[in-house]
């Protein structure tokens, strides 16, 4: 939609220029670019045969030739080329030049008599943009409305980056298959475009339908399919061709299209036996409800005598849309279809005005992850380089979906088996910062001085939809039972916090009454991030305690029940002073984190009503979790320190960042996490960033000498081994007895041990 809308106002300007043509002419003259496919070059062409054979027709073509890949016969080669000219109209000149030309590489593998190349800048169709060895899936980019295969996902500027070409490739070659076998096999996968004819401007398009361009682009897909290929399949999809996508899967999967002779053999596209091949679905400003500025667009396309039909198909309330948006989610839900889906929407309103998508249309229809875009509805797909957080962002997403659906499927070589009930993964380590207080007031009760569970709903900081208004990219996760009351402000857990005034009560008497909480202060300096021991090893009983009921009885408590008690004297703390909310992550619950946080008391229920230990076993595993949040937060950093010097606005600065990992610390990849500890030290001192910008903290639970042994070394070994920052601080949990001035110093020194260097050296 909206590249119909900024295709309108092109034509506009070129009316315009028609009969102005020296209105402009001051301006300075730019190069013109233009990216080409060029098909059926024989087998053995080289990126130098094309160079070379390009530069022959005009030596000042400065072509940009891509890596080769092999077109679905198998037999003949295809290339994505960008050209530069003074002008568009030399650029055309070129392609057509090259059309039906002959290609003679220097080493042939086969006949080269027919090799007379085709040349298009459409990419309709199929077109592979990049392919690793040994592909294990397949994942399709689909344009929208008036959109372009190639150019709809590249920069507008220059010689055109494509993320998805250019940078996810690479990112997701850098990631393992099973994200708990660091050393194992790699992920390795082909991505392609795929171009259909969905123009509103031409009236040779004015009978196309989404149910008819659905039908199109699955006879696109299906050419694609070599014979006897069963790898998985995720689509990337924008504005409409998330619709076509949407309509496309009701037809390849739903059991009733099966019956109709023109569905018949996708089942053996889709299907490998009775697993579907569909594992995901990537939804980039799709409107779901319909778009606003589809009255104002249809307008326009009937007087241009253009596909209105097709346009009031997107408006509100429509009925196609309805139905389409209905079928799906009863497919994607069916135990046979079950496919993952993320929705990511525009924070940016089209040409400053309105959204094209709103981000209530692209999120309420369906219950799943959801993530917001810098960006309008155009350039929300536009990412200018791999350190561009949204990038960043949207590269996480899809990495962890393909890790999730892969480890479990029967299309790729044996993996350790993953429930597919667990399809929906983690979300993103870090969101983007809200407004916020940089200097919270002094505490006055466990909801005073920040938003309470209702508005917090509201704001989308700990809810499935953020409100549009938000800035928020923490999403939160859904009610795994929905028929439960979880109204705001009603605890479904019978643990409570403990308050922060309660704590230092009896520091305030000694005080003379006065608060005296200035180095919990800190806090609001910091993005406070917990990372939770779930593994089996959580089950087991530590020594011993007291009975509750006062007498001289004792009861055996595990490890979890250990960690609870341990939040609850820290979470009232750190959401008064977190102002934009803490994030909670899991060993191997992943799909559980949660995030932005502004509720003690949720952190308590998430722990008691929806995530137990793993008590399968399997290890406790680290090292990726580490990784992962670590990670993210220096691309961040890194991405904000290069763009400190531009003249633009550099992106907001991030907060600085105090990891608490709470644990047994019966690790079993401890190299692993002295690994992941060294490097990310490493590129904060590379980055000159402050002695106190990431601070890890680990908490032990239970009393495993060896466990001691081994957190200790990570608190004071690594810095001299290795001469990098000490970033690290390690404390054991020992059981509150009473509250008294001795816990208010435990605390501190656990909530700070990892962020103040003086405090970690006592």
């Amino acid at each position: 939609m909206a590249t119909l809308v900024d295709n309108i106002h092109r034509r506009a300007h070129r009316v315009h220029a028609r009969f102005h043509p020296h209105h402009g002419h001051h301006h300075a003259a730019r190069d013109s670019y233009m990216t080409l496919t060029i098909r059926n070059l024989p087998l053995g062409t080289t990126e130098k045969d094309v160079f070379e054979h390009i530069r022959r027709q005009r030596p000042d073509s400065d072509p940009i030739v891509n890596p080769l890949t092999k077109e679905t016969n198998q037999r003949t080669l295809c290339a994505v080329v960008t050209i530069r000219q003074e002008t568009e109209e030399k650029c055309k000149a070129l392609r057509d030049r090259l059309n039906l030309t002959r290609i003679y590489p220097k080493h042939p593998a086969g006949d080269v008599r027919d090799s007379a190349v085709m040349v298009s800048d459409e990419f309709l169709g199929v077109t592979t943009i990049a392919e690793h060895d040994d592909p294990q899936f397949d994942m399709y980019f689909v344009h929208g409305l008036g959109g372009h295969a190639f150019k709809s996902w590249s920069t507008d500027k220059g010689a055109p980056h494509m993320w998805p070409r250019d940078f996810l490739p690479d990112d997701v070659k850098a990631r393992p298959l099973n994200p708990m076998r660091w050393e194992g096999r790699k992920l390795a996968g082909r991505f392609a475009t795929v171009g259909y004819r969905a123009s509103a401007m031409f009236a040779s398009a004015a009978t196309a339908t989404i149910d008819k361009i659905s039908q199109n682009f699955l006879n696109h897909l299906r050419a694609d399919q070599t014979e006897g290929s069963k790898r998985p399949m995720y689509f990337a999809c924008h504005s409409l061709g998330g619709l076509v996508v949407c309509q496309a899967l009701i037809h390849a999967l739903s059991e009733e299209s099966h019956r109709l002779e023109q569905f018949q053999d996708c089942q053996s596209t889709f299907f490998n036996g009775e697993e579907c091949l569909v594992k995901g679905v990537f939804f980039f400003g799709t409107p779901f409800e319909g778009s606003r500025l589809a009255r104002y667009a249809s307008r326009i396309v009937r007087f241009l005598h253009g596909n209105d039909t097709l346009i009031d198909s997107l408006s509100i309330q429509s009925e196609d849309l309805n139905t389409i948006v209905a079928r799906f989610d009863q497919m994607r839900n069916n135990p046979r279809t079950r496919i993952p889906i993320v929705i990511a929407y525009e924070m940016q309103p089209m040409f400053g005005m309105r959204f094209v998508t709103d981000p209530d249309s692209a999120m309420s229809s369906f219950d799943c992850q959801t993530i917001g875009i810098e960006g309008d509805h155009r350039t929300m797909i536009k990412m200018e380089n791999n350190q561009d957080r949204s990038y960043r962002d949207v590269a996480e997403f899809i990495i962890r979906m393909i890790q999730r659906t892969l480890s479990g499927s029967s299309s790729i070589p044996p993996s350790p088996a993953a429930e597919f009930e667990r399809e929906i993964f983690g979300e993103l380590p870090f969101r983007q910062s809200i407004a916020r207080d940089e200097n919270p007031s002094p505490y006055q009760g466990q909801n005073s001085g920040r938003p309470s569970t209702e508005s917090s709903a509201s704001n989308g900081t700990s809810a499935t939809r953020p409100s549009p208004h938000s800035q928020a990219v923490g999403l939160g996760i859904s009610n795994p039972n929905p028929e439960e009351d979880n109204s705001p402000g009603r605890s479904r857990s019978n643990i409570v916090p403990v308050r922060l005034n309660d704590i230092m009560m009896p520091l305030n008497r000694i005080n003379g009454g006065r608060e005296d909480n200035r180095e919990f202060a800190l806090l609001s300096k910091f993005d406070v991030v917990f990372l939770l021991d779930d593994t089996g090893s959580m089950v087991e009983a530590t020594e011993a305690a007291p009975s509750s009921n006062g007498n001289c009885e004792t009861m055996e408590r595990s490890k979890w029940d250990e960690m609870i008690e341990s939040l609850r004297y820290i979470v009232d703390i750190v959401t008064h002073y977190d102002r934009d909310g803490v994030d909670v992550h899991f060993f191997c619950n992943e799909d559980k984190d949660e995030f932005g946080i502004q509720d003690g008391q949720r952190v308590l229920d998430l722990l008691t009503n929806e995530v137990s230990p793993d008590e399968i076993g399997g290890g406790t595993f680290i090292a990726e979790r580490l990784w992962t949040i670590l990670t993210a937060y220096i691309d961040r950093f890194e991405n904000y320190r290069r763009r400190m010097g531009e003249r633009a606005p550099p992106p907001e600065k991030p907060k600085m960042l105090n990891l608490i990992v709470i644990t047994d610390g019966a690790a079993d990849d401890k190299d692993a996490v002295e690994e992941v500890i060294v490097d990310a030290a490493r590129r904060l001192d590379e980055l000159r960033a402050l002695p106190n910008q990431v601070g890890i903290q680990f908490l032990q639970i239970g009393k495993d000498e060896a466990a001691s042994r081994w957190l200790k070394k990570l608190d004071d070994d690594l810095n001299e081994k290795h001469r990098i920052r000490d970033m690290v601080d390690t404390r054991p949990w020992d059981r509150v007895n009473e509250i008294d001035k001795s816990l208010q110093e435990r605390l501190t020194d656990i909530l700070l041990g990892g962020i103040d260097r003086a405090r970690d050296m006592e």
